[in-house]
Order: C-alpha cells, then structure tokens, then sequence
C-alpha cells in the first residue's frame, strides 16, 4: 500500500547575523514502533533520483518487511515512499533498466511447491508499484531456498547473476549460482564448490567478456581471490598476504620491528573491497601498523594496494589515518572504479571523543591523492558496523560527477531514528539532505571541550578565519592564523557557535560546547 510521504520539517535557525545554522530533523519511516535493521540496496535512478531499500525489523531483530525511499539530489526533499510488509525473503536487488527506461526489482523466492524461483518486476521511475501480472518468474529448483543472503548482479551482457542458499539432503548448506537473462531466459545454472559455500562476493573482469571473481578470507586472515568462467568454473585462485611490510631497523644496540598488515573482512559489509582494474587487483581494508619498541608508534587506519594479478607483487600503496589525535579504527564503506579510471573510496572513523567522520577521496590510477572531503556527523554516536551505502553520482546526462552516501543515523543509542543524505561532486561542493548531519570540510574535537578545540581541513580548502559567538549573538574569539586550534580557555561554561570562513569566502557554523 502507497503512502504519502510524511511531511518535512526544517529549522532554519538564524542564530545570529553572521553565523547562520541550517538544522534538519531526520527522516522518519513507517513504522514507528519498528527499528531500521539495515539499509539494503541504493541505487541511482534515470531521472536522478536516489532509490533506497530499507529493511524494518521488530524489537527482537525479525525482519518484517521493506520501505522504499526515493529522494532528489537537487532537492531538499523526500520524492516519495512505500512500505510493504511480510516479504519473503525481504532481500531485493533493485537496480536501474540497462535495457531502457525504468527499474528493475529482483528477487530470489519460494515457489509455492517446496521449490525456488527468481520473479523479475518492472516499475518506472515516477512510481513505485509493480503490477504482479508483468511479473517474469523462472523456475531455478526443486529445492527450497532458505534466508541466507544471497548476491545478486547484472553484468555486462545484461545477465543476472546470483547465488542463493539450500539444504542439501545430508543438512549441508548449497550455494547455487545462477545467470538468467532479464527476460527470463536461464541460460546456466550450476552448485559452487563447498569450500565457497558462504562466499557473497562478486565481480565482472573487464575483460575478458564472461569471467568473473570472488574472495573471501583464509584461516591464515589472508585474501583468496578466486577466478571463475561464465560457466561458473573455478579457473584460479590467488592468495594476497595479509603482511604489507616488515622491517626490522637496528639503531645499536636497539632493534625496532615495525609490521604493517592488513586486517580482511570476508566482504564489503565486513570493510573490505576488491576492485579488478586491467589486470590488476586493488585492495582497501583496515590496516595497522606496530612497533615493538615504541607503543605510541601504533596507527590504526585504512590502505589501498594495487597488484598485479599475474604475480601478486604490490605496485602501488596508500595509507589514511586522517583522524586526528589518538589512534582510531577505520572501516572501507566503499570503493569503486569510476568511468574516468580513477577511484572514489569512503571510510569511516571516529574522532577521538567517538564522534563518526566520514573521509571521501578520489585517487588516480597509481593511487595518487586527487581530492579529499570530510562529512562529520555531529550529534552521531560512532557505530563502525552501521548500515551505509555509497555508489557515484551521476547528473542529468549521465555523466559521472561524485558520489553520494546514504545510511540511517543512530542517536542516543537509539538505531534507525532516521535516514541521511551526503553529495559530494568532483568540484568539491557538498549538499546536505535530510538527516542530523552536517558536511563540512573540516573535523573537530573534542566537543564538549574544555582547553582548546582542535580543527583538521580537508587537503583541498585553506581556512581564513574562526570566529566564536555566544548565544547572544556577541563576538567572543576571532583569530585569522593558527587556524588548526581555538583558544576557549576564560570563557564561561555553555553553549557558543563557531564560525569558520574558508578562503573562497565559504562559511560554516558549527556549535560548540565549553565545559
């Protein structure tokens, strides 16, 4: 059943003058008495809007059914909404109609007769309902599938691709693997080997047509990378160690052993992300970097490494660690190949009074730095394993110009109070959408603070000048250099707001709290 979309309410607070605060209430959804259990797929639609899928669950974690979102970048506003409850199973794959106009929803299903089968709907970008008589459903097995989330994928020739999960007659689990054509035609199918049994990932070689790959982690913590054909062989495997660099340096009669590493997930939802690139692999993923001589010597962030998937030798290697202060833990949320053969990545990390920042970056092919913006999430509590999804933003046309992140915020250890919206373009301008969320090129901290506020820009904005306000509207602080801290030492306890002025005359308002 359609429903309207609940009305949006903005509070555009004029504290003062000088420094103007835009507040936005976040997004509710449909069923109040329901939590957001996760936001499951994204995906940009013709005319430019931000579909998304967002999965409700009850009190003790059921998943009872899906709300649909769709909202403008050009906007500031929601377009329209649906809930639709008692799916089974709720996982959908939505995706834009390479065919044509309008979207396509997947889904992997029961039959109805102790079997499963993959319904294919249709439905436009002005709407959201699907007429069940255009449905095509194909038949997969005579087996049940069961709800473990499966992968689904439409590759360059327009196939779907997907795996899905059933009991075998001893009670092991089978992973199936299946290409069916958008129009119904299945054209393989086959039962993947047992030791990829609970692989989900998946991607498409750009060459040659028709092979694929998937990874998953070893016992050992490493990467296996497994190569297979369009009939779903398994042509090759590679091994990527998780050990990026060990070195011993001797400063007589003292030995220091540094060990750089990386920290692999099983998957993107576990923070790490493989991209195949003309015979290349890169790899994101959380990283360390130890010391047994000095502690304070131990970073925690995020690295990106290309190599040559021939011979696995590392040909390039980047480093973030971008929160300032004490050491923090990253996680990958996103990295993607874009037109232009450059790379978009988005990480997450908390400041050091757990307040998440979102770091976004293009790097070039030698994973050189091309630009890099912060979304600071003010009012957020840090929660690495929120449900985030980020993918390249497109304009009108179609061209490729940035990217946009869309999760459900979390406040007050209260998960799912609403949804939120970061766009950010190739120029380096950002909008906020709805949410609690505020995007600045810059992060601070601590907040509440006491001393002195510490301040970190983006590389790619030069800072001008800070002004700090009271409530009342009068100037307390302005400074035009040392830009990279405040002084709110001698002011009274409470609430200010700081204005900070970059060089293009940009402004940003922030508020501050003095202990």
């Amino acid at each position: 059943m359609k429903k309207a979309l609940l009305s949006l309410t903005f509070a555009l607070a004029t504290i003062l003058a000088q420094a103007q605060e835009v507040t936005m209430e976040l997004i509710p959804y449909h069923k109040p008495d329901h939590g957001i259990f996760n936001i499951h797929n994204v995906f940009q639609q013709a005319n430019g809007d931000i579909f998304t899928n967002v999965l409700v669950a009850t009190s003790d974690g059921m998943v009872e059914g899906n709300i649909f979102y769709k909202a403008s970048p050009n906007e500031l506003q929601y377009t329209d909404s649906l809930f639709v409850a008692d799916t089974l199973p709720p996982y959908y794959l939505f995706a834009k109609d390479p065919r044509g106009e309008g979207n396509l929803r997947v889904n992997i299903e029961p039959d109805g007769v102790g079997g499963t089968a993959l319904r294919i709907s249709h439905f436009p970008d002005d709407d959201f309902n699907v007429n069940p008589d255009d449905d095509i459903v194909v038949q997969l097995c005579d087996t049940a599938t069961f709800d473990i989330f499966g992968h689904y994928m439409i590759d360059s020739r327009n196939d779907l691709i997907l795996k899905y999960y059933t009991n075998s007659p001893d009670d092991d689990i089978v992973c199936h693997i299946a290409r069916v054509g958008l129009d119904g035609t299945l054209k393989h199918t086959a039962v993947l080997p047992q030791t990829q049994n609970y692989i989900i990932t998946m991607g498409e070689f750009d060459s040659p047509l028709g092979q694929y790959y998937q990874w998953t982690t070893s016992a050992e913590q490493n990467l296996l990378f497994y190569v297979i054909d369009s009939t779903f062989h398994v042509n090759n495997y590679h091994v990527i160690n998780r050990e990026l660099e060990s070195i011993v340096y001797s400063y007589d009669p003292v030995y220091i052993y540094v060990l750089e590493r990386f920290w692999f997930g099983d998957s993107p939802m576990n923070g790490t992300f493989v991209v195949q690139d003309e015979g290349d692999l890169l790899v994101a993923a959380r990283y360390t970097r130890d010391s047994t001589w000095v502690y304070e010597d131990k970073e925690t962030g995020l690295a990106v490494a290309r190599y040559d998937l021939r011979t696995m030798q590392r040909k390039a290697l980047i480093h973030f660690n971008d929160q300032p202060g004490p050491a923090t833990e990253a996680r990958c949320m996103y990295f993607k190949k874009a037109s232009d053969g450059n790379f978009y990545i988005v990480f997450r990390e908390p400041t050091p009074d757990n307040k998440p920042t979102m770091t976004v970056a293009k790097l070039d092919r030698d994973l050189n730095l091309i630009w890099r913006r912060y979304c600071y999430e003010q009012a957020m509590y840090y929660d690495p394993y929120a449900s985030m999804h980020s993918s390249i933003l497109k304009d009108d046309e179609g061209k490729e110009i940035g990217i946009y992140i869309v999760g459900y915020a979390s406040r007050l250890m209260q998960a799912g109070t609403g949804i939120f919206h970061f766009f950010l373009t190739d120029e380096g301008l950002t909008t906020v959408q709805e949410g609690g969320i505020e995007v600045r090129p810059y992060a601070y901290y601590p907040n509440p603070a006491n001393g002195y506020l510490r301040l970190q820009y983006s590389p790619d904005v030069q800072p001008a000048q800070i002004e700090l306000y009271d409530l009342q509207g009068r100037l307390v602080r302005s400074q035009g250099s040392g830009l990279e801290s405040l002084n709110l030492q001698g002011l009274a306890a409470g609430q200010y707001v700081m204005k900070v002025t970059m060089a293009d005359g940009t402004t940003f308002s922030d508020k501050v709290v003095k202990e």
